[in-house]
């Protein structure tokens, strides 16, 4: 696999990814709100335009022959995020972590994050923040990251809580 800053050439590839990637999860966590879905692809696209223009956002891909397999961004860290926690300046979020449903639980994930780290060291980054509100994105930070920082219990609904990770880089 090769790990590498997203191209203006790889637009099209992957909003086909994050299209992939929303339908399964959506249906998987028994959402079918056709809004939600079309408000997550666009953030998802803006995160990609951004990081076109802004070095202060940068969106990663994970690809294989050509193919894109998955998407990580390190970001200034967005409203939600500051709304929650207290968010100190110059640190990036990790953020808009895709791996499409064909290549889930391959490893492509965890590729994806290490070389994010690596990246974040790069840039002398000394902590990251990364939250996850949706149940099976939770479950794979828990094995990853451990207890969340903050726990915002009935964010979504009634035992539907959010949950924060703060992490130093070491």
């Amino acid at each position: 696999m090769i790990f590498r800053k997203i191209e203006a050439k790889d637009i099209n590839e992957a909003d086909e990814l994050f299209r992939a990637c929303l339908a399964d999860l959506l249906a998987r966590e028994g959402f079918h709100d056709q809004e939600l879905y079309e408000e997550e692809i666009y953030r998802l696209n803006i995160a990609v335009s951004k990081s076109l223009q802004e070095s202060e956002n940068q969106f990663y891909i994970a690809e294989q022959k050509s193919h894109i397999l998955g998407t990580i961004a390190l970001q200034s860290p967005g409203n939600m995020l500051k709304s929650m926690v207290e968010v100190e300046p110059g640190q990036f979020e990790v953020g808009c972590v895709y791996v499409h449903p064909s290549y889930q639980r391959e490893g492509v994930g965890d590729f994806l994050f290490q070389n994010a780290i690596i990246q974040l060291n790069s840039l002398g980054k000394t902590k990251f923040y990364l939250d996850a509100g949706f149940s099976s994105s939770q479950q794979y930070w828990l094995k990853r990251l451990g207890t969340p920082s903050f726990l915002i219990e009935d964010y979504w609904e009634q035992g539907k809580p959010h949950m924060v990770w703060i992490k130093d880089i070491l």
